[in-house]
């Protein structure tokens, strides 16, 4: 039986020339948001289009989505071109289009590239916190909660909050192994950070994420199905906008990936 999360991301050929591949879908129902799919498969899915396009032997560098509007139930064409290839890096674009709209629902850009032996350092340590089986769930009344698994670890309470900074365990509900395009999906996984400084909720729409993979297939087959702990922090919010920043990290301490988002949000000035 396939995976709910791999179901959404199905893409059937529709039309293929060198440097360019146009794909075939239906929107996802099972990961459905308040308009749309959750923003974190929306960003998977130009992912899957990509790497399914780009050079076999090429690993997934980075990914930025731009969210430009909601996904509407039904058909769609994923377009993805490729702006550079070289012998060692391609550079592709993609963007997922809609029957009778006038733009891009999303749009993406990418970069693929060999991985290779070189020196490795991380900066930083993971987070001190409880492990996922001693923490609460938390489950947003949403369909793609139902996918997802969430268990805050690090100031998890919004209300009580004094400042952005937290911590949360992930994964998929049902077991699936970790790879790059869930690394994608998962990176948007965060509390909004705004729900920290306003101690409630409000509206918001993430705008943009980028994602930076730096998990080898070792840790990827390490991390398997389990928890992984994405800490998560803004840097300045005002003027309707804020950034955020994460890190994701295995169970056993591998920096996985970091990620980067700009949001919209509406809360006023008290």
């Amino acid at each position: 039986m396939t995976h709910s999360f791999d179901d959404a991301l199905t893409l059937t050929v529709a039309e293929a020339a060198e440097g360019r591949v146009r794909y075939a879908g239906v929107t996802p129902q099972a990961y459905q948001n308040m308009i749309g799919p959750f923003g974190g498969v929306s960003a998977a899915l130009l992912a899957q289009g990509m790497m399914r396009s780009a050079r076999d032997g090429l690993k997934l560098v980075s990914i930025t989505t731009d969210f430009m509007t909601g996904m509407k139930d039904g058909p769609y064409s994923l377009s993805t071109i490729c702006h550079r290839a070289g012998r060692s890096t391609e550079f592709w674009a993609a963007n997922i289009q809609q029957a009778d709209a006038s733009s891009p629902a999303l749009r993406a850009t990418a970069v693929f590239g060999e991985r290779r032996e070189t020196v490795e350092w991380t900066e930083g340590e993971m987070p001190d916190a409880p492990p996922p089986e001693a923490c609460e769930a938390f489950v947003p009344p949403r369909p793609w909660a139902e996918h997802i698994a969430i268990r805050p670890c690090i100031n998890a309470d919004i209300f009580n909050a004094t400042s952005t900074r937290n911590a949360l365990w992930v994964k998929f509900t049902d077991a699936r192994p970790l790879d790059d395009v869930a690394l994608v999906c998962l990176a948007d996984t965060p509390t909004p950070r705004v729900f920290f400084i306003v101690h409630g909720f409000t509206v918001l729409s993430t705008i943009s994420m980028t994602v930076y993979l730096h998990a080898s297939d070792a840790d990827l087959a390490e991390a398997g199905s389990d928890w992984v702990m994405i800490e998560a922090n803004a840097g300045r919010g005002g003027g309707g906008f804020y950034d955020q920043h994460a890190r994701i990290w295995s169970r056993s301490g591998k920096l996985l990936a970091t990620t980067q988002q700009m949001v919209w949000y509406k809360a006023e000035k008290v």
